[in-house]
């Protein structure tokens, strides 16, 4: 059984910079995303990252790329060229807070190098938030290792429905839940997400009409019914960026209380909505009040990823004002 999270609990994770705050006080956070294939996946994640507040973004392509194909820009020319304000290269003095993995990757051409480095991320003390292409790293570490008594790196997955069945199955764990294609249904899909995050040692944010997040620890959360115009493509990396941004702003709290990953995954699926209604020009409603048949009431415009991304800033604003009023 999952509860509800609501617009109150998700402002309070919505840090905000005071006087004595300086760009890395409010956190670094380091981005290895995209590639040669999908570049715009890199210019995404950064964007929803910068718009989300850290203090400072650093861009890491990925070791051992492909040359770009079609006349491309590389991953690192395409986000120089959208956010000009980014940090380039492996860190040096300053390590990151936070870090966020995988999204606008393909494993099959992921090379040894990466698949090496992305391992190590997975070993550190730093938390990581894991999408897309390398949801299967940590899958293929739960498998190696599943009984391991070493503290785990806080680590939070955001997978959709097909990305979860398969990591479901890459850990032997039989046939998927039907429930995955239920939208509605929070409890067979809380239970689902809670039984796969249990077997990873990681939290686990499934994406939906209807995101639940569940933790090792046994806590699940859901957020929803989002928007429809979220189903646009790249809308999943500008969720990534939020959650890698948010998770870079609690940082220490979350290593101190890995848990709380499960708090940042519905803020950010939260957020993510609510820029959406906003890029759409739709009315936001709020989340506790909206009934199933609402969800449609008025989906305003059609947008598309980087959209929702640039109504960051006025969905935070929204989000801080309502949990004030």
């Amino acid at each position: 059984m999952s509860t509800r999270w609501t617009e109150l609990e998700a402002a309070q994770w919505l840090r905000q910079p005071g006087p004595a705050d300086n760009k890395y006080g409010l956190g670094v956070l380091g981005v290895r995303t995209g590639s040669a294939q999908y570049p715009g996946a890199a210019v995404l994640t950064v964007s929803a990252g910068w718009r989300t507040g850290v203090g400072l973004l650093r861009y890491v392509p990925p070791a051992g790329d492909a040359e770009p194909p079609f006349g491309l820009p590389s991953p690192a020319s395409a986000v120089l060229a959208a956010r000009p304000e980014t940090v380039f290269g492996a860190a040096d003095s300053r390590a990151c807070d936070a870090w966020l993995i995988g999204s606008g990757t393909d494993p099959a051409a992921r090379s040894a190098a990466e698949t090496a480095i992305l391992s190590e991320l997975l070993s550190g003390p730093q938390p990581v938030v894991v999408d897309a292409g390398a949801l299967g790293v940590v899958a293929d570490r739960a498998l190696s290792a599943p009984n391991a008594a070493a503290p785990r790196t806080p680590t939070i997955l955001t997978p959709h429905a097909g990305e979860f069945a398969r990591l479901w199955q890459q850990l032997g764990m039989g046939t998927p839940p039907t429930a995955l294609k239920e939208p509605f249904d929070t409890v067979q899909r809380s239970a689902a997400a809670t039984e796969l995050a249990t077997a990873l040692g990681a939290t686990v944010l499934l994406k939906g009409t209807v995101s639940i997040c569940a933790t090792p620890g046994g806590i699940a959360l859901h957020t929803g019914p989002a928007t429809p115009r979220l189903a646009t493509a790249g809308s999943g990396d500008v969720l990534a960026g939020i959650l890698g941004a948010l998770v870079t702003l609690n940082a220490e709290r979350v290593q101190a209380q890995p848990e709380l990953l499960g708090a940042l995954g519905s803020t950010a699926a939260l957020l993510h909505d609510l820029a959406a209604h906003h890029a759409a020009g739709s009315a936001p409603v709020a989340r506790e009040a909206r009934a199933r048949a609402a969800v449609t009431r008025r989906l305003g415009a059609p947008i598309l990823a980087l959209d929702i991304a640039a109504a960051l800033p006025t969905a935070i604003a929204d989000l801080l004002t309502r949990a004030t009023a």
